[in-house]
Formats: C-alpha cells, structure tokens, sequence
C-alpha cells in the first residue's frame, strides 16, 4: 500500500513544482501547437529533435527544465524520428489535422503494429491526440499507466485503441476525482507509482532463530531450488570452502549471505569479513598488537576473526558456523591465509603450531567458509592455484531467468528491466567477465528515466573502462540503449 494518500501526493507535487506547475506546461504545449500549426509537413531532423526538446519543457520551482517526460521525447529517440523526415510528417499529419475519429483510429493502427510508425512508442501518437484535446486524451508514458493502474486496479497497455480509450475513460475519472489538471496528471502519477513501489525485503523481515530452508534461499535469490541443493551438497559432502565468482551485479555477496543462513545452524554463528589490500593474516588469524597501560607500551598476541570463529566451532562440535569472505581477492591471499592452506584441507586432522602465540591450532570440520570474487579483474586467474584448489568454484552469470522471477508479482515494467539488460548482455556477451550482472535492474519503481540513470552513471562508465579500445561499439551500444529505454515513456 502506498505509503501517502492521493491526496497527500498531490499536494507534495504541487508544492515541489511551486505556483508555475500547470501554466508552464500549458505555455509549452502552446508552444508545440503553434510549431505542429505552421511548420508541419516541413519539419527536418533538426527541428524534429527541438521539437522532443519544446514537448519536454516545463517549469519546477521557478527555473525552467527539460526532462518533463525524460528519457522520452529526447536524444537518441528524437535522432531516430528525425532519420526519417517524410514518415515523421506524414504520421505525425494523420494524427494532428485529421478528425479525431480517423487519427484515434491512426493511433490504433500505430499501436497494433509499431512497423507503421517506427521508433514512436507509445508516447508521441498519444501526446498528439492528448495536445488537441487535454482533457479527454492521456498521454502513454509508463510510469502515467503504472501510476494509474494502482488507483483504479485495472491494468493499462498500449497494444490497442481500445486499450487506449479505457486508459483515457479511467484517467478522466480519476483526474476528476482529486481535481486534477490534464497537465498534472503525468508528475502526479509517477509520483504514486513511486510511493506504490516501496520495495520488500529481498531478505526475512525477521531473523530466524535457526537454518532457512533450501526453498527460502531459492526464493529470496530468485534462482533454482536445486541449485541451492547444489551448492549445499559440494559443501557438505567434499570441501568446505567455495567461492562464488562472476561478473560485478550477479549478486554473489547477496547468495553467499543466504547460503550461510541455510549453513549455519544459527544466524549468530555467522561471521562476516571483507578483505581490502591492507588486510593481513594478523587481522585473520592472528597478530601483535599494542597494549597501554599507564606510561608502559607492550605487544600482545591478539586472536584474528577467523581463529575465533574456529574456537567457538570447536567449542560446540555439534553446530554448523560459517565464515563469509566478502572480496576475497583484493588481499594478498597467500599472505593472509598462510598455514590455513594445509588446515583446510585436513580439516580436524591436522594442526600447526600458530608463529604468536605458539599455540596448536586446527580447522574445525564444522565451519564452512564463502568467499565472493569479482571476475572483471580476473580474480580466479590470479588466485594462487594452491589456494585456488581447495574451494568450490561456483559462478553466478548473468541471468535473465532471475530477474524475471524477481519481477514477478511487482509492479515492474518487467519489458523495460528485461529488454536493456538483454541488451547489454548480448552485446558485451553473456560469457565476458565484464558482462554487468542482473541486479543492476533489480531496483522497485525503476521507470524509464531510473533505467536512463542506471546506464548513465553505473554501467556506460563502468563498460568505457573496458572499452577503451572500442568507443565506436560503445558509442552504438549507447545509442540502442537510449532507444530502447525511450520506447517504454
């Protein structure tokens, strides 16, 4: 349930927008009339794009902006229409001069077949009929459809002109209502769908007294439950310690911390540490530290995080503890693990005498160990094999089949999640250690222009890092990305 009242949003966005909200928009669209009246049928790819830009104009506090119904109506979308100059003028002709009747049967016909009007979507054939009558005509962005469908509960796609028509009856009514301008309506319901899309916890509300289940894991990973069996199964049945690797995004410390869960016989038995270039084998097993007391300085042997895990293992024979190693390769492994090689792999069976404390020292069978390793730095080809060898190897890819199952039951635009991540997967390649992961899209609420952030300041910079050798790839995957992100305003 939303977290405000309709009301209260209404009244939030009002306030954000300040006194200009609804004239500055009614001056734009005058505006866009007023080129659409004179220059129509003559329009060029130049003022094709000014065009996007004046259809995205509007005011917010005083200042004027251009992202009304960002990413659509601007950039790569706008470039693409502008490609085409005479279907531009000759659709966008039938949809602004013909009667109503004819170009709503126009807009049906766009919508039952997007060949007829390429690279428009959903947005500029319904901003038209929506520009010649505001107040009986909607205008299909997503996040305006999403927002609406959680006021009414009805469902809206912009697949048919009856689809649409039930759209702009539901959006009349609505609108009518809370008193609600034709010019508001956009900002407002994106705003609901926002407050709509609170995320639930992709992790237990509670932590549980004991063990999850294998099916719990499963479900709160979005993946198979056999393979959770899997992994549980190596671990149990052969060595105790596994790395999870993959591509950055793939959700790796996210499977480990659950994994651990249906490990562990309790939560408190479970021991999180991230290794850093400075972390050593004193931080992890053990080392000297300095002790003060009064003017006096002395050295004293201190226990790692790991020894002490082993000795609370140790003490309770008959209980599972996990140790999770979250970026386990950004240590010096060899240095940091020291005599653990030999220990882990006789685990009970063999001891050492540790170089402090001078105690004997011994790997319970009881503990298992995670680590997560980031593939793009090619992690496992730098693992020392001594080391490499004596974990599990499990990858995590990325996977299109988790996020669907992750978007089902939200209110995602699972379309939109899917398609940019395939994308991007299919181009950088399924099998490339730098292909980013799915949990990049797997964000409650992610609209059109959440999905435009997503790749303007996570991936694109992350894949130029890769890319520097290939900026005219990057610069078309770029241009694709951005258009397909537009179709779904």
């Amino acid at each position: 349930m939303p977290e405000k009242s309709t009301a209260e949003v209404l009244e939030e966005v009002r306030e954000d927008f300040g006194d200009r909200f609804v004239p500055a928009r009614q001056e734009a669209e005058d505006a866009v009339r007023a080129v659409l009246d004179t220059r129509l049928s003559e329009l060029d790819a130049s003022t094709i794009v000014e065009l996007g830009r004046l259809i995205n104009r509007h005011t917010k506090v005083g200042r004027d902006r251009y992202d009304r119904f960002s990413p659509g109506f601007t950039g790569a979308i706008m470039e693409k229409l502008g490609s085409d100059p005479a279907t531009f003028n000759r659709m966008v002709t039938r949809l602004w001069r013909e009667p109503i009747e004819s170009a709503l049967a126009t807009l049906g016909e766009i919508y039952a077949n997007r060949a007829v009007f390429p690279h428009a979507g959903s947005s500029l054939p319904s901003f038209l009929l929506y520009l010649r009558d505001p107040d009986r005509f909607g205008i299909c962005v997503n996040a305006t459809m999403n927002g609406l469908a959680g006021q009414t509960g009805n469902g809206y796609q912009a697949r048919s002109l009856d689809g649409y028509r039930r759209f702009c009856d539901d959006l009349r009514g609505w609108r009518t209502k809370y008193g609600v301008a034709p010019q508001e309506a956009d900002a407002v319901l994106t705003r609901l769908m926002r407050y709509g899309r609170r995320p639930q916890p992709d992790e237990p509300a509670e932590v549980k007294p004991g063990r999850i289940s294998a099916e719990e894991v499963a479900a709160l990973c979005h993946l198979e439950v056999e393979q959770v069996d899997q992994w549980a199964a190596a671990l149990r049945t052969g060595m105790r310690q596994a790395v999870f690797h993959g591509p950055p995004g793939t959700g790796k410390t996210h499977v480990a911390r659950l994994l651990a869960q249906h490990l562990a016989s309790s939560p408190s038995h479970i021991e999180v540490t991230q290794f850093h270039p400075a972390y050593s084998y004193e931080d992890f097993v053990e080392g000297l530290r300095p002790e003060t007391s009064g003017d006096s300085l002395r050295y004293v042997v201190r226990k790692g995080v790991f020894s002490n895990l082993c000795a609370r293992a140790a003490a309770a024979p008959d209980e599972d503890f996990v140790m999770i190693i979250d970026e386990m390769n950004r240590a010096d492994l060899a240095a940091v693990f020291g005599e653990l090689l030999y220990l882990l792999e006789y685990r009970g069976a063999a001891e050492v005498t540790l170089p402090y404390s001078q105690d004997r020292f011994s790997v319970p069978p009881n503990i298992f160990v995670l680590g997560t390793m980031n593939t793009a730095d090619r992690s496992l080809a730098l693992l020392d094999f001594a080391l490499r060898r004596r974990f599990n190897a499990f990858p995590l890819l990325p996977d299109d089949g988790v996020l669907e199952r992750w978007a089902e039951g939200r209110a995602a635009d699972t379309g939109l999640v899917l398609g940019v991540f395939r994308l991007i997967r299919d181009r950088v390649g399924a099998d490339a250690p730098v292909s980013p992961g799915h949990s990049y899209w797997m964000a409650e609420g992610l609209d059109a222009a959440g999905a435009e952030r997503v790749w303007d300041y996570q991936l694109r910079p992350y894949l130029a890092e890769f890319w520097f050798e290939r900026p005219a790839d990057l610069r078309k995957l770029d241009e694709d990305v951005r258009t397909l992100i537009a179709d779904f305003t």
